[in-house]
């Protein structure tokens, strides 16, 4: 018997399946011309007996489309030997998203990165559809195609449009195509429950397997399951009707038993937290049964735009050693971001310190910048947040770990790989947390050297601050002392008078001012520049505090669990090439017990590896992290208090010397008018009242700047309050 078969210009081979279903099978196959690698899809006796027009339906719409998230069309072609026609696709090498979902690394659904690429190219698949008036009918993981393109890309496309028909949004049909666990509530009733229901239906019935197998997709589990499955039909059928607006999932766990129903993604799926939440909401959009609340697809499209659209923020929460992903809207603005840190991190906005390439993340952005242009953050080079308020860091790894299965006394080959398969997922389990640890224990070295780096910054901007303020008191004292002594010659050649008392106090004040408020100032700003900054102490604190801690980068931690999880699914694989075999030679079965026992040797090694050694490495070098970020958050403080101090004073001094300087240039005009009146040829008794006026007016200013220099005493009660802090900052060390 022949197992190759042909066309015109293709040929393949019946041994090499890809898929099965109720009309057909697709075979892999090669083009008879190129060689090139392509996939052709046969149809069986059933699939005859349907109408023509039904028949010739798939190939209408596989012409009428012409997408990159859709297979592609290569040919349809009579096969030889007439057994009817074939369609002859573009090959998928990566399979389907049902094998994919069926991998152990994927019990608990896709990685973040993968799950949205799912969800960019289905809808945009869909969106294609909708715009050519078709729906697809039979949505679902099994009709979802992994095509790996020339430059290594993943595309996922839909495929299998044996369902599909031409149909506008606002019509209606009867027929009863799918798969029941993806049906919507009313096509499930009459197909699957065979309930004489006289309902129509809508193009929106993708919209609810779509739903479906987004879940699925996000999870590795479907949304709705009785206990027992496809057998407790009535029960799948109330779980899906009867479930509240906004539930996305109903589970029973015994025969008869309660429905848990829930709103919220499982907190095992891979997602973070930031994607959940945007997720949980189109989820619950999708999977609505109540006819008024019914998603259209404009909206569908809308929401999943809005979700591919946001930015993607690295944020690693000092306090809690743990990783965030922010999904930020490309025109929301710092405060949105920082309420959104909040909501994941509990971080008050008022105490959020976030730092970003050794600089303060607000100096990068403005408060108006928007989100499309915040700066591109990775996994490896996040914003690091710190919390003003509060300096304990606290790790608390994740405590439900699913338990390692153990296999039975006797030799199964069929239950045998079943375990095999749950031991490989639990160790990719395992694997993922050890890698997710040592990256944080790599960010937490990170996030030490960029604080150290921000404090240092700090002092030395505050030491050239004082510096520069010193030079610019100097050289306001020349000028003031020059402008007073001016003065007061003008007032001796006017009224023959000379006092110098006044210029002596002045004087004197402005000394005591420029000592006490600077050379105090700078002495605190100085010795910290030297201790931090020169001497590098925070520095070589740290590295007195780990010291001897165990570094999971050095022990390769997370490549030796790579190593072990490859180990788990090569016996795996083993273990399901016997079960295909069925029957066991002597030999056979004794390396099939080997596996067995590799399986749980490894098993234990793993997750010895996660418990034993890179979560108290980790609780080490976090209560190590609490420790110097006590100390550490004492110096950012200091140098913040010195900073405000330092800006303060240069305030009021600007102020106190515009004062001056106006108070100056008027004293010189009431100079200037009172010798005009004086060198008159004829005085009057009106000009000599001017006179007399103008030099009350000289004494009054003269006085003014005499008060204006003593209110500056409360410059030195202001810098004795905002130095207080520092004071009690000194005290807690």
């Amino acid at each position: 018997m022949s197992f190759l078969r042909g066309s015109t210009n293709y040929v393949w081979c019946t041994t090499s399946v890809l898929g099965k279903g109720a009309t057909g099978a697709v075979y892999q196959g090669v083009n008879k011309n190129n060689g090139e690698p392509v996939a052709v899809k046969t149809f069986n006796q059933l699939s005859h007996m349907r109408p023509h027009d039904v028949q010739v339906r798939e190939f209408d719409v596989l012409k009428k489309v012409k997408h990159e998230n859709i297979v592609k069309l290569l040919a349809i072609e009579e096969e030889q030997e007439g057994r009817g026609k074939v369609i002859v696709m573009e090959l998928c090498t990566g399979g389907s998203l049902f094998n994919i979902l069926d991998d152990p690394e994927n019990t608990y659904g896709l990685p973040e990165e993968e799950f949205l690429l799912v969800l960019e190219h289905l809808s945009a698949g869909m969106k294609h559809l909708r715009d050519n008036n078709l729906v697809h009918r039979d949505l679902k993981p099994g009709n979802i195609m992994k095509f790996i393109s020339d430059d290594g890309r993943t595309v996922y496309k839909l495929t299998d449009f044996g369902a599909a028909r031409e149909l506008e949004e606002d019509q209606q049909f009867m027929s009863l195509y799918g798969t029941e666990e993806y049906l919507h509530p009313d096509m499930y009733e009459k197909a699957v429950l065979r309930k004489p229901a006289g309902k129509t239906f809508g193009a929106t019935v993708d919209l609810w397997s779509f739903g479906v197998t987004l879940y699925h997709v996000a999870t590795g589990n479907l949304p709705f399951r009785p206990y027992g499955g496809r057998r407790n039909k009535e029960t799948m059928y109330y779980i899906t009707t009867k479930k509240a607006s906004g539930v996305i999932a109903g589970t029973q766990t015994s025969e008869g038993g309660p429905i848990d129903w829930c709103r919220d993604l499982p907190t095992n799926c891979q997602l973070s937290m930031g994607l959940k939440k945007h997720v949980t909401q189109l989820l619950a959009g999708l999977l609505e049964v109540d006819s008024q609340r019914i998603w259209s697809f404009e909206r569908f499209f809308t929401e999943v735009t809005n979700i591919l659209n946001r930015k993607l923020i690295h944020i690693y929460n000092v306090n809690k050693v743990q990783s965030v992903r922010i999904y930020f809207h490309p025109e929301e603005t710092y405060d949105e971001f920082q309420t959104q840190i909040q909501e994941q991190t509990d971080v008050p906005v008022d105490n959020q310190i976030l730092l970003f390439k050794d600089s303060h993340f607000y100096g990068i952005v403005k408060k108006s910048t928007p989100g499309r242009m915040y700066p591109q953050t990775e996994e490896t080079k996040p914003i690091f947040l710190f919390s003003k308020e509060n300096n304990n860091v606290i790790f608390n790894p994740e405590k439900e770990l699913p338990k390692f299965p153990e296999f039975p006394n006797h030799v199964s080959v069929e239950n045998d790989a079943s375990i095999a398969k749950t031991a490989c997922s639990v160790g990719h389990v395992c694997k993922r947390r050890i890698e997710k640890y040592s990256k944080c224990s790599q960010l937490t070295h990170d996030c030490v050297q960029m604080f150290n780096t921000v404090v240092c910054n700090e002092l030395t901007n505050v030491l050239n601050k004082n510096n520069s303020l010193r030079t610019n008191v100097n050289k306001s004292t020349e000028k003031i002392v020059e402008c007073v002594m001016r003065g007061q010659k003008s007032v001796q050649n006017l009224t023959g008078v000379k006092n110098t008392h006044t210029h002596v106090d002045w004087k004197r004040q402005l000394e005591s001012l420029n000592k006490k408020l600077i050379d105090d100032l700078g002495l605190s700003i100085q010795q910290l520049h030297t201790r931090h900054v020169s001497e590098q102490a925070l520095s070589q604190e740290w590295s007195t505090l780990v010291r001897g801690l165990t570094c999971l980068s050095q022990t390769r931690a997370a490549e030796r669990a790579r190593t072990y999880i490859e180990r788990l699914r090569d016996s795996w694989q083993h273990l399901l090439r016997d079960r295909a075999t069925r029957g066991l030679t002597y030999n056979d079965e004794q390396f099939h017990v080997l596996e067995r026992i590799k399986i749980g040797e490894v098993g234990r090694v793993v997750k010895t590896l996660l418990e034993s050694e890179v979560i108290p490495s980790i609780t080490q070098l976090a209560d190590s992290l609490a420790d110097w970020y006590k100390m550490s958050q004492t110096v950012y403080l200091k140098a913040r208090i010195l900073d405000k101090d330092v800006d303060t004073f240069h305030t009021n001094l600007d102020s106190f010397i515009a004062g001056v300087l106006e108070a100056d240039v008027n004293f010189h005009r009431s100079i200037e008018n009172a010798n005009r009146i004086q060198e008159a040829s004829q005085v009057r008794t009106q000009d000599l009242r001017s006179f007399r006026s103008s030099i009350k007016d000289i004494l009054s200013l003269q006085q003014e700047i005499s008060a204006t220099m003593w209110e500056n005493n409360e410059l030195l009660n202001q810098f004795n309050e905002l130095t207080a802090p520092l004071k009690e900052l000194d005290d807690e060390r």
